[in-house]
Protein backbone atom coordinates (compact mmCIF):
# COMPACT_ATOMS: atom_id res chain seq x y z
CA UNK A 1 0.00 0.00 0.00
CA UNK A 2 1.32 3.51 -0.40
CA UNK A 3 1.60 6.06 2.33
CA UNK A 4 -1.39 8.14 1.99
CA UNK A 5 -3.60 4.77 2.35
CA UNK A 6 -1.58 3.94 5.71
CA UNK A 7 -2.13 7.39 6.87
CA UNK A 8 -5.47 8.16 6.36
CA UNK A 9 -6.46 4.78 7.73
CA UNK A 10 -4.54 5.22 10.84
CA UNK A 11 -5.89 8.97 10.96
CA UNK A 12 -9.47 7.29 10.57
CA UNK A 13 -8.72 4.83 13.42
CA UNK A 14 -6.92 7.21 15.97
CA UNK A 15 -9.62 9.65 15.61
CA UNK A 16 -12.47 7.31 15.84
CA UNK A 17 -10.77 5.97 18.87
CA UNK A 18 -10.08 8.95 20.71
CA UNK A 19 -13.79 10.79 19.94
CA UNK A 20 -16.20 7.55 20.45
CA UNK A 21 -14.44 4.82 21.95
CA UNK A 22 -12.38 6.49 24.82
CA UNK A 23 -15.23 8.71 25.89
CA UNK A 24 -17.40 5.94 25.77
CA UNK A 25 -14.76 3.90 28.26
CA UNK A 26 -14.25 6.67 30.20
CA UNK A 27 -17.75 8.43 31.56
CA UNK A 28 -20.16 6.92 33.92
CA UNK A 29 -22.75 6.53 31.10
CA UNK A 30 -23.08 6.79 27.58
CA UNK A 31 -25.58 10.21 27.97
CA UNK A 32 -22.37 12.00 29.30
CA UNK A 33 -20.54 11.16 25.73
CA UNK A 34 -21.02 14.59 24.93
CA UNK A 35 -20.06 15.89 21.08
CA UNK A 36 -18.36 19.11 21.28
CA UNK A 37 -15.72 21.23 19.11
CA UNK A 38 -12.87 20.55 22.19
CA UNK A 39 -12.96 17.11 21.44
CA UNK A 40 -13.17 17.71 18.04
CA UNK A 41 -9.68 19.28 18.03
CA UNK A 42 -8.39 16.97 20.90
CA UNK A 43 -9.65 13.81 18.85
CA UNK A 44 -7.81 15.63 15.47
CA UNK A 45 -5.38 16.54 17.31
CA UNK A 46 -4.36 12.91 18.30
CA UNK A 47 -5.17 11.27 14.95
CA UNK A 48 -2.38 13.86 13.84
CA UNK A 49 -0.23 12.46 16.07
CA UNK A 50 -0.59 8.98 15.38
CA UNK A 51 -0.40 9.85 10.96
CA UNK A 52 3.08 11.38 11.99
CA UNK A 53 4.19 8.51 13.76
CA UNK A 54 2.36 5.84 11.07
CA UNK A 55 4.97 8.38 8.65
CA UNK A 56 8.11 7.52 10.90
CA UNK A 57 7.09 3.87 10.52
CA UNK A 58 7.04 4.02 6.66
CA UNK A 59 9.77 5.93 6.15
CA UNK A 60 12.02 3.49 8.24
CA UNK A 61 10.81 0.34 6.42
CA UNK A 62 11.45 2.05 2.82
CA UNK A 63 14.45 4.11 4.05
CA UNK A 64 12.68 6.84 2.67
CA UNK A 65 11.99 10.93 3.98
CA UNK A 66 8.17 12.03 3.38
CA UNK A 67 8.86 15.47 3.97
CA UNK A 68 5.46 16.57 2.74
CA UNK A 69 3.93 14.51 5.12
CA UNK A 70 5.60 15.92 8.10
CA UNK A 71 5.55 19.03 7.69
CA UNK A 72 2.04 18.90 6.87
CA UNK A 73 0.80 16.90 9.65
CA UNK A 74 3.34 19.33 12.06
CA UNK A 75 1.20 21.92 11.17
CA UNK A 76 -1.98 19.81 11.70
CA UNK A 77 -1.07 19.28 15.39
CA UNK A 78 -0.11 23.08 15.75
CA UNK A 79 -3.81 24.10 14.46
CA UNK A 80 -5.14 21.16 16.48
CA UNK A 81 -3.55 22.10 19.44
CA UNK A 82 -3.99 25.68 19.28
CA UNK A 83 -7.60 25.32 18.13
CA UNK A 84 -7.83 23.61 21.62
CA UNK A 85 -6.08 25.48 24.04
CA UNK A 86 -7.75 28.86 22.76
CA UNK A 87 -11.05 26.94 22.63
CA UNK A 88 -11.81 28.91 19.12
CA UNK A 89 -15.38 28.90 18.07
CA UNK A 90 -16.35 27.25 21.45
CA UNK A 91 -19.96 27.88 22.76
CA UNK A 92 -21.29 28.43 26.11
CA UNK A 93 -23.49 25.39 25.85
CA UNK A 94 -19.70 23.32 24.09
CA UNK A 95 -18.18 24.46 27.23
CA UNK A 96 -21.18 22.86 29.19
CA UNK A 97 -21.12 19.24 27.10
CA UNK A 98 -17.18 19.37 27.94
CA UNK A 99 -17.47 19.88 31.12
CA UNK A 100 -20.44 17.43 31.93
CA UNK A 101 -18.15 15.00 29.94
CA UNK A 102 -15.45 15.92 32.40
CA UNK A 103 -17.06 15.43 35.72
CA UNK A 104 -18.31 12.12 34.79
CA UNK A 105 -15.00 11.13 34.50
CA UNK A 106 -13.73 12.32 37.54
CA UNK A 107 -17.23 10.49 38.97
CA UNK A 108 -16.24 7.47 37.54
CA UNK A 109 -12.64 7.72 38.75
CA UNK A 110 -13.98 8.57 42.21
CA UNK A 111 -16.12 6.08 42.45
CA UNK A 112 -13.49 3.34 41.49
CA UNK A 113 -11.09 5.17 43.83
CA UNK A 114 -13.22 4.91 46.98
CA UNK A 115 -14.31 1.00 45.84
CA UNK A 116 -10.55 0.30 45.84
CA UNK A 117 -9.28 1.73 48.49
CA UNK A 118 -9.01 1.29 52.47
CA UNK A 119 -7.39 4.99 53.10
CA UNK A 120 -9.60 6.88 55.34
CA UNK A 121 -7.94 9.96 54.14
CA UNK A 122 -8.05 9.19 50.24
CA UNK A 123 -11.82 7.43 50.18
CA UNK A 124 -12.51 11.30 52.37
CA UNK A 125 -11.10 12.92 49.05
CA UNK A 126 -12.87 10.89 46.80
CA UNK A 127 -16.05 10.62 48.33
CA UNK A 128 -16.26 14.67 48.49
CA UNK A 129 -15.29 14.86 44.79
CA UNK A 130 -17.71 11.87 43.96
CA UNK A 131 -20.30 14.60 45.75
CA UNK A 132 -19.34 17.38 44.65
CA UNK A 133 -19.00 16.33 40.67
CA UNK A 134 -22.56 14.79 40.81
CA UNK A 135 -24.01 18.33 42.26
CA UNK A 136 -22.27 19.86 39.45
CA UNK A 137 -23.44 16.93 36.27
CA UNK A 138 -27.45 17.52 37.92
CA UNK A 139 -26.60 21.52 37.56
CA UNK A 140 -24.87 21.65 34.63
CA UNK A 141 -27.76 19.21 32.91
CA UNK A 142 -30.29 21.35 33.99
CA UNK A 143 -28.72 24.35 32.58
CA UNK A 144 -28.41 22.47 29.09
CA UNK A 145 -31.82 21.48 29.45
CA UNK A 146 -32.66 25.11 29.46
CA UNK A 147 -31.11 26.17 26.77
CA UNK A 148 -32.14 23.42 25.09
CA UNK A 149 -36.00 24.93 25.01
CA UNK A 150 -34.21 28.48 24.12
CA UNK A 151 -34.69 29.79 27.94
CA UNK A 152 -32.70 32.28 29.28
CA UNK A 153 -31.01 30.64 33.02
CA UNK A 154 -32.46 32.48 35.44
CA UNK A 155 -29.81 33.10 38.66
CA UNK A 156 -32.29 32.59 41.34
CA UNK A 157 -33.21 28.69 39.80
CA UNK A 158 -29.75 27.75 39.66
CA UNK A 159 -28.23 29.53 42.70
CA UNK A 160 -24.93 27.16 42.71
CA UNK A 161 -24.16 28.53 46.21
CA UNK A 162 -27.57 26.96 47.56
CA UNK A 163 -26.40 23.23 46.17
CA UNK A 164 -23.26 23.57 48.64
Amino acid sequence: MKLFTYLIITFTVAFFLQYWIISAITTTHPRYVQHTRGKLYVSLFAASVMGILEVIIYDSYHNTVSLFYYIGLGMAIYGFAHAYKTQMGVSEKDYLKQMIEASSRDTLLSQNLINHTENINVRTVATNVLNKRKRDLDMMTQMMAQMERGQVTNAENFDYQKLL
